[in-house]
């Protein structure tokens, strides 16, 4: 990721040359603030082959639960996610996948809703941070559009071989045997692990691959 040396004029020629699709996505999915809110001035992160990545963005992102894991542990990993995000994003836009179901939209946001708080506080943090509720409609479906494309493109991750499936259920044995998982039970456990680590792998090497082909500008921190 490059650093950006410019000042605020540099930064808005910036943004004006480099957004494209991606970009004008980026804008339809922040819905327009509530009436009577105030306008926000936002301060952008990064800018991810023309999309932009803003403070906001982050906090609500850490607010609301949108990432999780490690991703959820500091400001700092949440923007990399988010640019991660948008990068795998600009992809999935190249291939047009078709538009989830509506169900399987309602089903995810119920999950989120349910993670993220009560409606008051969702309804809340998304105003203070210049979003309607269709905010969180658009990142799910985003969501699920990313999740659709990986399946697709990395579901022949190759079926590992019984001398490596033995390998692992033995060096993970303690760990099976704590779990009740023994024999079979063991084996098929190992199976399905090592399916998933190659499938990850493969995941990274693919968004490495993609940080080198795209732009990718990150702003530093206020002091």
């Amino acid at each position: 990721m490059t650093p950006n040396p410019l000042g605020l004029v540099g930064l808005v020629l910036l943004v004006l040359l480099v957004a494209g699709p991606a970009g004008q996505a980026q804008t339809a999915a922040r819905a327009a603030a509530p009436p009577g809110t105030e306008t926000l001035i936002e301060r952008t992160l990064a800018i991810v082959g023309g999309a932009v990545v803003t403070q906001s963005d982050v906090s609500l992102a850490l607010a609301l639960g949108l990432v999780e894991g490690p991703a959820a542990a500091t400001p700092e990993s949440a923007l990399a996610a988010l640019i991660d995000r948008w990068l795998m994003l600009n992809e999935v836009a190249r291939f047009a996948p078709a538009e989830p179901a509506a169900a399987a939209v309602e089903s995810r946001l119920a999950v989120l809703r349910a993670r993220a708080g009560d409606a008051e506080t969702i309804t809340r943090r998304l105003s203070e941070a210049g979003r309607a509720a269709s905010y969180l409609t658009a990142w799910v479906r985003d969501d699920l559009r990313i999740a659709a494309y990986l399946e697709q493109r990395f579901a022949s991750t190759g079926t590992p071989s019984e001398p490596d499936v033995a390998a692992y259920a033995q060096r993970q044995a303690a760990e099976f045997e704590a779990a009740g998982l023994t024999g079979d039970a063991a084996l098929t456990a190992a199976r399905v692990r090592l399916v998933q680590e190659r499938r990850r792998d493969l995941i990274t090497d693919w968004l490495a691959d993609l940080r080198r082909r795209t732009s990718v500008v990150t702003f530093a921190p206020r002091p």
